[in-house]
């Protein structure tokens, strides 16, 4: 299966994980389209001065890919600049949020799976 992220329906998320501001969300893949544990995979454009808050998850694994710009990871209590072609991954039960500081949109790729 194929499927163009830059064709993808967009939504907006307000504040997302109680962040601040607006973020646009491309859902690439769903949970529907696997056969194994993975989620999703979606493309998110955060202006800057925005942010995904700080939040935890269960039993899963995200990886946060930055495609374009610059910002503020914050995974457990630490604070990691983050920039064009990084990815962190953010481990099962920890705790992890993102600020765009920089000047420009930030662009990045999240895919997520399932420890079952």
């Amino acid at each position: 299966m194929i499927r163009n992220f830059l064709n993808c329906e967009k939504e907006i998320a307000e504040n997302s994980h109680d962040g601040i501001g607006t973020i646009e969300i491309q859902k690439v893949f769903r949970r529907k389209d696997f056969s194994g544990a993975w989620d999703f995979a979606l493309r998110v454009v955060m202006p800057p001065n925005t942010s995904m808050g700080l939040h935890e998850h269960g039993n899963d694994e995200e990886m946060y890919i930055i495609l374009k710009g610059n910002g503020l990871m914050t995974i457990g209590d630490q604070e990691h600049s983050v920039t064009e072609g990084d990815m962190v991954l953010n481990r099962p039960g920890g705790k992890h949020g993102l600020l765009n500081n920089g000047t420009c949109n930030m662009e990045l790729l999240i895919i997520q799976a399932s420890n079952k």
